[in-house]
């Protein structure tokens, strides 16, 4: 947000870098500010269903912030903490990765009441299930609840009826976590990364020039 999420930073663990991660090719470079919203994709097979259940190349997302001159991530995991912006970066798949800002700046206390509660969510459990109730947190919800706090709503909710239930990765996850169709909530309401990435209220954030040698 406005000013750095220090509290937030100092309760955080830190998250490892994926295992056995491999070199990939370079991902945009952005001129960040503290409360940009930065999405990537991932491989996995939760992934794999987010990209098929809404279409959308970007299956996770967090907030960044900057501590002792070191960017980092908010972010709903297992649990709730926060990851250095390069581990955060490895992760992505090849361009996946995206940074996105409010084009109207939050207020300061706007932005103070987001950090508070974003602290207050630190070793949150991660919500397999993806329910609306606030006991656990995805990674979606928890930006969307992040900016709600500051009094922005960046999209509207839909429940799980809306998203591609009919793809086979759907169905898998779908029967591991909640036992077949029949158990799934079809009018919970929920916000996918690909929903937040197409707010008419955030504009990429501008990248670096690249250097030419």
């Amino acid at each position: 947000m406005v000013r750095s999420f220090l509290l937030l930073a100092l309760a955080a663990t830190l998250l490892p870098a994926a295992a056995g991660s491999k070199r990939q090719p370079a991902q945009p470079r952005y001129d960040l500010q503290e409360g940009d919203i930065v999405f990537q994709g991932n491989p996995g097979a939760q992934s794999d269903a987010i990209r098929d259940a809404t279409g959308s190349p970007f299956t996770h997302c967090g907030v960044v912030f900057k501590h002792e001159g070191r960017w980092m991530v908010v972010e709903a995991v297992q649990p709730v903490g926060a990851t250095p912006l390069d581990r955060w970066i490895a992760r992505s798949l090849p361009d996946t990765f995206r940074a996105y800002r409010l084009k109207q700046p939050l207020e300061p206390a706007s932005a103070a009441r987001a950090r508070g509660w974003a602290e207050r969510q630190l070793g949150l459990n991660y919500d397999l299930k993806f329910r609306w109730d606030d006991g656990a947190l995805y990674c979606s919800e928890f930006v969307w609840k992040l900016y709600r706090q500051a009094g922005v709503e960046l999209c509207k909710q839909r429940p799980f009826r809306d998203y591609n239930l009919e793809a086979p990765t759907v169905k898998a996850i779908i029967d591991q976590r909640y036992g077949g169709r029949q158990n799934l909530p079809l009018d919970e309401p929920a916000v996918a990364p690909g929903d937040l990435v197409k707010s008419p209220l955030l504009v990429e954030a501008p990248r670096r020039a690249v250097k030419k040698h």
